[in-house]
């Protein structure tokens, strides 16, 4: 059965949450945008690795197609607010409260923060964690058997981190490397060995002995006029031959 993955985008269509209390929350100015656009290529990434997945927005706390559904992982993609002075960002797994499965949460969120920041560039701080994220909204909407994390993937207006976060293939990328280790399945496809092209070469010389082998045997079938005269084609096949086998 292929893994199943949920991908919530942060914040997209926060402001229509039915808890109200949670629609004022519309994140960093570039937030969104990064969350969704790095969300639906994840998406496409993971499912050509051979993953099951589900896209949600902001709302998936109310809606049916997440609540009662177990998944074997699900992550929460957002950007960190530009207030420390810095670029940054960490990956959290929930506070064992709020997560029955705690521990295989805490072993895929180190699976995907090994392969994210430094396939990305983007520094790591774990101590900007806070209960904000371990006690994240979702969390007591997934099943218990759901383990799932959150990511701060760099801050959005951070002159550094804003241009690696534009850069959707090399975010998304990385974050699906995490989510394949953890999975144990191949992130980059195994590569075929490479031909040697000495030996095609040699390859090309053989059929060409065989070639002209076949020619000297149908020369020998034609008659010759008396007195025998040498046949110029057959002298120059035996030559053409010899050659190539000195070149072998």
């Amino acid at each position: 059965m292929k893994p199943f993955i949920g991908i919530q985008a942060g914040h997209q269509n926060i402001e229509s949450n039915c808890a109200f209390a949670l629609r004022g929350g519309t994140g960093a100015p570039g937030e969104k945008d990064n969350n969704i656009r790095i969300r639906d290529r994840l998406g496409q990434i993971l499912i050509s690795k051979g993953f099951q997945v589900q896209l949600d927005d902001a709302n998936a706390n109310c809606q049916k197609n997440t609540i009662g559904k177990d998944f074997d992982f699900y992550i929460a993609l957002h950007c960190e607010a530009n207030t420390h002075g810095k670029g940054g960002g960490f990956l959290a797994a929930p506070d064992p409260a709020f997560d029955s499965v705690n521990i295989e949460s805490k072993r895929i969120v180190k699976a995907i923060k090994d392969e994210y920041f430094k396939n990305t560039g983007i520094e790591e701080h774990e101590e900007w964690i806070t209960t904000a994220m371990t006690q994240y909204y979702m969390w007591s909407s997934l099943t218990a058997k759901t383990p799932c994390g959150i990511i701060e993937m760099g801050v959005a207006q951070d002159a550094h981190d804003k241009v690696i976060l534009a850069d959707t293939d090399r975010v998304a990328n990385a974050i699906a490397r995490g989510i394949c280790k953890a999975f144990n399945i191949p992130f980059d496809a195994p590569q075929s060995p490479q031909e040697d092209p000495r030996d095609r070469r040699i390859k090309e010389l053989e059929k060409e002995v065989e070639d002209l082998k076949k020619q000297i045997v149908e020369l020998q079938k034609r008659p010759v006029s008396c007195p025998p005269a040498a046949d110029p084609r057959k002298e120059q096949a035996l030559i053409d031959i010899q050659h190539i086998i000195n070149n072998l």
